[in-house]
């Protein structure tokens, strides 16, 4: 094999070997285009990938990522700081007359905590983000405010040295703000952001590792309320650039289309598997109508819609005795009694999956559905984990509760993914923890009546 390495240098032609580079290579404008366009496209990559994140980021949060603080709640939900239901309190409270009202759930504060795996995890997409940040034009009682706060003052002795000593106190706003996030290395974070800004050092990480390891041994004896006051200062001191929420309607818009035409892609692909599901399910549904010979059963009037009856039928369908004394208030009494008095012999499960979907809001009033999505959904890779939004979980911890004959179906129509893993810990979930079915039931019904006022909405502007 060594032979085969031994070239006969005299033996090449270089003059033909210059004269064929230079002919194939591409003119410098060319070259300079296509590596600027190169670039652009890299650049354009990556911050699509990071508003990606962070739009399944505030999925997962339940908070809408178009809202105009939307980047600043993110930033107090994943901070290290233990008491986040009271940060975002503090900043509704700041944004209360120029912002409209967003709901923090208590549960969403510490999802961070119990959540080994989300979505913004990298060090490079928070700075692309905190690219999206100013300081805004402070005032002489904010800038004496922030000096006057412990840790602030303490954060800034420390970088003291990455700065030029003319510099003021909001030339430190980003830099702290930055270390303060969960899972993310706080001295590398620092230094990327620093150097995204231009700041020349030569030295520079082991500055910021200095910098940031004094810092937090001189914070170690301060109280909790401190780093509350510096957080809560920081974030009222910042402001989000206008392109920011344009560049996330943008991938928004993106992401629906390109799942449109994968979904129109699959319809027109040729599935044999999928063919024999739906030519025997069809052949089923003409053979045994269980939920049309339920309604058959009940004799609804003409005045109840479809989908109060498949709720109706959803409540009849449960495996747990339902409370009928929480829902005198909704339901007719007669109604309610003369559901329960038609047996099911089989439950069909196609109607209990489109009742379960209709979950399309999550009003936090499931305690244990933190320990559900920690517990049962491990058995999920990360893509899936991704995009678990608290709603889909709700429809996910619905459909663990389920008949034995029907829950494997109710759970696939939700995900299509359930293995042995996923199986074992429902099971051991269900043995610890009981069925808030009386919480599950509000939220049918208050998903049900916000989709009638919407339908009824449509049809008088339509009219």
């Amino acid at each position: 094999m060594s032979g085969i390495f031994d070239i006969n240098m005299d033996k090449l032609d270089f003059s033909k070997i210059r004269m064929h580079t230079h002919a194939a290579a591409p003119s410098s404008d060319t070259h300079v285009s296509r590596e600027a366009r190169t670039k652009t496209d890299l650049l354009q990559c990556v911050r699509k990938n990071t508003m990606t994140a962070f739009i399944q980021q505030c999925l997962m949060y339940n908070i809408d990522p178009l809202h105009d603080a939307s980047l600043q709640i993110a930033i107090l939900l994943m901070s290290k700081c233990t008491d986040r239901m009271r940060l975002c309190t503090n900043f509704m409270a700041y944004i209360a007359n120029t912002h409209e009202r967003m709901e923090i759930d208590l549960n969403a504060t510490t999802m961070i905590d119990s959540t080994e795996v989300h979505a913004l995890q990298s060090t490079s997409d928070w700075v692309t983000l905190f690219r999206y940040i100013d300081v805004a034009q402070l005032s002489e009682a904010d800038r004496s405010r922030l000096r006057s706060n412990q840790r602030i003052a303490v954060f800034v002795q420390a970088t003291r040295r990455l700065f030029p000593d003319s510099a003021e106190i909001e030339t430190f706003v980003k830099p702290m703000l930055c270390t303060i996030l969960m899972h993310i290395p706080a001295a590398s974070m620092l230094e990327r952001v620093l150097l995204a800004e231009g700041a020349q050092h030569r030295d520079i990480e082991v500055m910021c590792l200095r910098a940031v390891n004094s810092y937090v041994d001189q914070c170690q004896h301060m109280a909790n309320e401190t780093n509350i006051e510096a957080i809560s200062l920081l974030v009222q001191t910042i402001r989000v650039q206008g392109p920011f929420h344009a560049d996330v309607a943008a991938v928004i818009e993106t992401t629906s289309l390109d799942n449109s035409q994968r979904n129109e892609t699959m319809k027109r692909q040729f599935s044999l598997r999928r063919h024999i599901r739906d030519a025997q399910g069809a052949a089923v549904l003409h053979r045994a109508l269980l939920f049309e010979d339920w309604k058959h059963e009940m004799k609804f009037s003409v005045n109840i819609s479809v989908s109060t009856q498949k709720v109706l039928y959803f409540i009849r369908a449960q495996v747990c005795q339902v409370d009928l004394s929480a829902l005198k208030s909704i339901f007719d009494q007669q109604m309610l009694a003369k559901t329960f008095a038609v047996n099911l012999e089989r439950i069909d499960a196609t109607a209990v999956c489109e009742a379960i979907k209709t979950l399309r809001v999550y009003q936090y009033n499931i305690h244990s559905l933190i320990e559900f999505r920690t517990q049962c959904l491990v058995g999920f890779n990360q893509a899936v984990r991704q995009t678990l939004t608290l709603p889909v979980v709700l429809q996910l911890y619905v459909a663990c509760w389920q008949h034995p004959s029907i829950r494997e179906q109710c759970w696939r129509s939700i995900i299509p993914v359930s293995n042995f893993a996923i199986t074992s810990r429902c099971e051991d979930f269900r043995d610890k923890y009981p069925f808030e079915q009386l919480s599950v039931l509000q939220t049918l019904l208050y998903c049900h009546m916000h989709n009638r006022k919407s339908a009824v909405i449509a049809e008088e502007d339509n009219a």
